[in-house]
């Protein structure tokens, strides 16, 4: 009975020796060649071209988010929109979109509605010809007012105050001479 036991045993080890070898070597002797396919103009075309998204809101017909061909313009989006509603500042849009732009993905675009632009350049509270300011006592939306303002200098004047002199605001870092120029009339101390 050792006998047969050890002629199986055997065999098993021979058996499991041919099958590695043969794993061993059907890997090295396989093909590790790699098919290289070489595409046409054509062909480059067809797949650098894809698909983008492009969100068009406010005064269009159909607001939303559009799926357009990534060589596509402003008009054609504004297209897919169903176009400018009635109530779109087309004054604006004529001065000021571009209908020859190309797209991105990913692009916002807003359409303004008549009465949502303004009708100077710039910042609607700087524009404002406004009474005076006194810069004392003044909040800071009324601080904002003022010509060259913003959030910084507002923080600046507050930060100063109070003044005794229209020269101490330049004197104390609140505005530059340039900017105190601009709104000579409206500054006032009380």
């Amino acid at each position: 009975m050792n006998r047969y036991v050890d002629r199986f045993l055997l065999g098993i080890l021979v058996l499991g020796l041919l099958i590695s070898a043969g794993s061993l070597f059907r890997g090295i002797l396989g093909s590790n060649q790699v098919q290289v396919e070489y595409l046409n103009g054509s062909d480059e075309k067809e797949i650098m071209t894809g698909e983008i998204f492009v969100d068009i809101e406010g005064a269009v017909v159909r607001p939303g988010v559009y799926q357009l061909a990534e060589n596509e313009r402003f008009k054609d989006a504004l297209i897919k929109a169903g176009g400018f509603s009635e109530k779109a500042d087309r004054g604006y849009c004529e001065k000021n979109l571009n209908m020859a732009q190309l797209l991105k993905d990913g692009q916002k675009i807003y359409i303004p509605f008549v009465g949502d632009t303004p009708s100077i350049p710039g910042y609607n509270e700087a524009k404002t010809t406004g009474g005076v300011v006194n810069v004392n006592s003044a909040s800071l939306s009324e601080l904002d007012t003022l010509e060259g303002v913003g959030a910084v200098r507002v923080n600046s004047i507050v930060k100063n105050r109070p003044y005794t002199t229209i020269e101490e605001l330049v004197s104390k870092g609140g505005l530059t001479k340039q900017i105190l120029e601009k709104n000579e009339g409206r500054i006032v101390l009380y």
